[in-house]
């Protein structure tokens, strides 16, 4: 089932994109990792989460975005976040977040 504020844009056997419509903080990653955690149950492998829409990342997302990608690790799969602000890379650098999946900011994803 899919929750009011998260998009499925794409979905085939093992990946998917997810579309966040608004900032992934304290107050809506438990409905993201819900959607999250169905994913992975059905068998999606590598999966992106396209920021587009989202200005703010708090610290429950970053743990939520470091959650996934070891679930997806555990699992020989893949986490890539896209179409991330400038802002939000330079917070996910300063994380080292990098280091452990991809990032795409919104000019590398071709999308601004």
């Amino acid at each position: 089932m899919q929750n009011p504020g998260t998009h499925i844009t794409k979905r085939d056997r093992f990946r998917a994109t997810i579309k966040p419509d608004s900032d992934i903080t304290a107050n809506t990653t438990a409905d993201l990792r819900s959607e999250i955690k169905l994913l992975v149950a059905d068998g999606i492998r590598e999966l992106d989460i396209d920021l587009a829409n989202v200005g703010i990342v708090d610290s429950s997302g970053i743990g939520l975005l470091v959650a996934t990608h070891n679930a997806l690790d555990r699992l020989s799969g893949k986490l890539t976040v896209v179409n991330a602000s400038l802002d939000l890379c330079e917070l996910f650098k300063a994380f080292r977040l990098e280091k452990h999946f991809t990032i795409q900011s919104i000019y590398e994803a071709g999308s601004g």
